[in-house]
């Protein structure tokens, strides 16, 4: 599955979604007044800033491949049985 960092017409679905879903859910949690979700000035400039740091995370992790790691383990013939993500020096 490709990561869809998100633009401000492909919203639905994408990291900047998962961003913005993730600041709300926080708000709320501690008791505060959701993100309002109006269709706005306000909440495009606020998805703007998602997309920008979704864009940067995808850009930053794509420069580093070789510090994502994933050893696995196989049955002999093929089949994965295990795998861990290791990052580093990122």
């Amino acid at each position: 599955m490709a990561i869809k960092p998100g633009t401000l017409d492909d919203f639905d679905s994408s990291m900047a979604q998962a961003i913005e879903n993730q600041l709300n859910a926080t708000l709320i949690a501690d008791g505060l007044p959701g993100l309002p979700m109006d269709n706005n000035a306000e909440r495009r400039d606020r998805r703007r800033l998602f997309v920008a740091i979704a864009r940067g995370v995808v850009e930053h992790l794509k420069a580093h491949q070789a510090s994502i790691v994933v050893p696995y383990d196989d049955d002999g013939v093929g089949k994965l049985t295990s795998a861990n993500l290791t990052v580093t020096g990122i």
